[in-house]
């Protein structure tokens, strides 16, 4: 058992708190017995699960006091994941573009939403948050390890592109891949230079009484949608 606060995986935990850490070392942390069964189911092997002593999970038990200490949840936690970063090599046929959004909890759950909607990779563009920082993995809900993202610029993308503004766009249409669908931060929305490389701008429609704009991970699913479902996908539900 663990019962050091400077054990190297304590340690190590506590490192992966910050982006450069992250990156120079390759890893991320989840936390929760939810991430790390998706973990699991999606192959992947962890560098190491640090458990509580009574959790009945396999892995390395860590006294519960400094479990508790290394947790970003105010709860605590029972199980802690160390795992590889893994990138996607090259984009697909169908992408979703994210440009400068900035907001991990966003592109968390966009990563979540293409994850359950398409077929298709998400690439994180300049200026845009961590998929691997600890917010963005929550909101991933396990889905950053079955959908693996690709960091590039807008020329890695596929044509058409569409850019998702919010106002002055066409409605969103049924559209089958090749197709980038392209989604700015949420101050500025999509900046001039990638709003140069869409041939087509769509801007979802909102009631009058309403509020002005939606969040963008909203704005996701509602262009995700509009997509065209591979066929294995949209079989399984004719059948539901």
């Amino acid at each position: 058992m663990i019962t050091s606060p400077d054990n190297e995986k304590l340690k190590t935990v506590r490192k992966l708190r910050q982006k450069k850490h992250r990156e120079a070392l390759g890893l991320f942390v989840t936390e929760g017995e939810d991430l790390m069964e998706a973990g699991l189911a999606a192959g992947r092997v962890p560098k190491a699960l640090l458990v509580h002593p009574d959790a009945g999970i396999e892995g390395e038990p860590v006294e519960p006091a400094l479990l508790d200490a290394v947790s970003a949840l105010g709860s605590g936690t029972r199980v802690i994941g160390l795992w590889r970063s893994v990138w996607a090599e090259q984009a697909g046929e169908t992408c979703v573009f994210l440009d400068a959004v900035s907001d991990p909890g966003n592109v968390g759950t966009i990563i979540r939403t293409v994850d359950a909607l398409l077929e298709a990779t998400v690439v994180l563009g300049p200026g845009t948050a961590d998929p691997f920082s600890p917010n963005a993995v929550r909101a991933s809900m396990g889905s950053i390890f079955s959908q693996p993202v690709l960091k590039a610029g807008i020329e890695a993308t596929p044509q058409p592109r569409i850019a998702m503004v919010a106002g002055g766009g066409d409605r969103p249409e049924a559209h089958a891949a090749p197709v980038t669908i392209c989604l700015g931060s949420e101050r500025e929305g999509v900046s001039g230079p990638v709003l140069k490389q869409c041939g087509a701008v769509w801007t979802i429609p909102l009631r009058a009484d309403g509020p002005e704009s939606l969040n963008v991970a909203a704005a996701a699913a509602i262009a995700c949608e509009r997509i065209s479902s591979p066929p294995s996908k949209q079989g399984s539900q004719d059948h539901q």
